[in-house]
């Protein structure tokens, strides 16, 4: 039997509705103010107040839960963190994409970094794990990355 990935991650602290908003194709657009319009992969299109915390959906309307439409448009926004534990690739590649907020991912060391979840698909996911190409200036390489292939040294001018 196939498990999606909601079923993958049931045993995470991420609860049900967190998955679905993070892996689910939809589309979130801004209407004006703190209201989106998200559009689910079968079509059904539902209006989400960020402010206000209220979305159309029957599941906010009749459980008056935080459904997974407006979890969407938090994450989409940058509103609320992606736990750092995440795979990128899980994650639909357009959230974020037509809203003006970044998507930020939590960091591990408790603070919280932005990271884009684009179409381009381009997470960064094969640096080494000592990778500290930040730290260095201009186009210079890291050492683990040289060592590992994912980057060459710049040619010498001499």
């Amino acid at each position: 039997m196939q498990t999606t990935s909601a079923e993958r991650h049931e045993s995470t602290d991420l609860e049900q509705r967190d998955v679905r908003a993070l892996t689910e194709y939809m589309t979130t657009l801004p209407l004006g103010g703190d209201v989106y319009s998200v559009t689910t992969q079968s079509g059904s299109e539902y209006r989400v107040d960020a402010r206000e915390g209220r979305c159309t959906c029957p599941d906010h309307q009749y459980r008056e839960v935080e459904c997974k439409h407006i979890r969407r448009t938090r994450f989409a926004t940058g509103q609320r963190a992606i736990p750092a534990w995440v795979d990128a690739d899980e994650v639909d590649a357009q959230l974020g994409e037509h809203v003006d907020g970044t998507p930020k991912v939590a960091a591990t060391d408790g603070g919280v970094t932005l990271d884009s979840f684009g179409a381009d698909g381009d997470h960064d996911d094969d640096r080494p794990e000592d990778c500290d190409c930040e730290e260095l200036s201009g186009d210079f390489p890291c050492w683990p990355c040289v060592r590992d292939g994912r980057r060459e040294l710049p040619e010498s001018d001499q």
